[in-house]
């Protein structure tokens, strides 16, 4: 069983940061777009998001399912912890945009 090299991990983190940053930085802007009732541009938003969140789960998962099959361990980082975090905060921010433009939209039907 090989260890991650610290390089393999850290830029591996921040591939997950990355794309997890990117992800809550659209579902943000999609709930400013369901304030302004562009609806249709709020969905887009949530659709980009979803997909650099997914690019995000993938690459952590891919880096879970190696270390626990021993071909990469991943050893304690506090990067690593950082990016799971970003992971769980884009998470929250996609339910709660999802959230807001429903409300939006039934304001907008009143």
């Amino acid at each position: 069983m090989a260890d991650m090299t610290e390089e393999e991990l850290v830029s591996t983190c921040f591939e997950i940061i990355g794309y997890v940053g990117a992800a809550k930085s659209s579902y943000i802007e999609a709930i400013n777009k369901a304030k302004d009732h562009d609806f249709e541009a709020a969905q887009k938003m949530i659709e980009e998001g979803n997909e650099n969140y997914g690019k995000g789960h993938q690459t952590h998962t891919t880096m879970l399912q190696q270390d626990a099959a021993g071909e990469k361990k991943a050893t304690f980082a506090l990067i690593l912890i950082h990016a799971e975090d970003q992971m769980m905060s884009a998470e929250t921010f996609r339910i709660l945009a999802q959230d807001f433009i429903d409300v939006y939209k039934q304001i907008d039907e009143k």
